[in-house]
């Protein structure tokens, strides 16, 4: 029988309480079925505007993910209209000591934990994906996006510079050039020219948005997590290092799993003409 856990704060509350620490999720849903996990951001009526407390849930989400050996893909997205239209400008009264201290104590844990997530993490983003919600959806290893979505480094429309990483994330993809002009004129990137630049890796309606993502997310989930993993480490690291520090990452990574249970199923499945079973 398939088993699905919905956690919510009410429940994550009650859990956490049992554990003698208290941590309420009321700004995110997490949702677990078989093997892939569902972080939603949950402000559906300020369309996912990134708060404290939607920082500090969004850390726990993705390390509780992270930490689960039983799931294998995560899908990122939204609640409601739009994956996220950045900061909560309206906000007052939080314990950050300035925008330093909010994005190295806030946001920088829940970006590590996504792009050091050990299983791919896809985007599924519909409508806005703006400011610090750009930056969340560029972090993601995998995007989908609906053909009414777009990406969108709005920072320069009220006097400030991209963070979250995104001043690192769009030159890659764009070119200085064109990245530069997008930042600078706080110019949409649409779906279509996302899935030119090789920001996303699929555009489709957004009725079909959730189905989509959840297909790929399921095939993904029955390859070699292995695999999928050290792979996933080995391309975020060469964007960083030299083609011969990335052969010998290879070449040592290789001769670990080409011992493994794994690839023994994968090579004996390939011979007799079938699919694996990585379980």
């Amino acid at each position: 029988m398939k088993s699905t856990i919905v956690i919510n704060s009410r429940f994550f509350n009650y859990f956490r309480k049992i554990k003698g620490k208290t941590m309420s999720l009321e700004t995110i849903s997490l949702e677990k079925k078989e093997k892939i996990a569902i972080i939603r951001l949950n402000r559906p009526k300020l369309l996912n505007a990134v708060n404290e407390q939607l920082v500090w849930d969004f850390q726990e989400a993705t390390m509780d993910v992270k930490q689960d050996d039983l799931i294998k893909v995560v899908i990122i997205t939204g609640a409601g209209r739009g994956f996220s239209a950045g900061a909560d400008l309206s906000e007052r009264n939080s314990s950050w000591r300035g925008s330093k201290d909010a994005l190295l104590r806030g946001y920088k844990p829940f970006f590590e934990n996504i792009i050091n997530m050990p299983k791919p993490v896809i985007g599924a983003i519909a409508g806005p994906a703006a400011g610090i919600g750009a930056a969340i959806a560029m972090s993601c290893d995998l995007r989908v996006m609906s053909d009414d979505s777009y990406i969108l480094s709005v920072f320069s429309n009220i006097a400030l510079v991209p963070d979250g990483g995104l001043s690192w994330y769009l030159p890659k993809f764009m070119g200085f050039a064109k990245a530069y002009e997008h930042a600078i004129e706080a110019k949409k990137i649409s779906a279509e020219d996302c899935l030119k630049y090789g920001i996303a890796n699929k555009v489709v309606t957004k009725d079909e948005l959730e189905r989509v993502t959840l297909e790929w997310a399921h095939k993904l989930s029955k390859r070699s997590s292995q695999s999928l993993n050290h792979t996933k480490r080995l391309m975020r690291e060469s964007l960083e290092v030299g083609y011969w520090n990335t052969f010998q990452n290879e070449a040592e990574i290789q001769n670990e799993l080409t011992v493994s249970d794994q690839n023994r199923e994968a090579v004996k499945a390939f011979l007799e003409k079938r699919e694996p079973n990585f379980d």
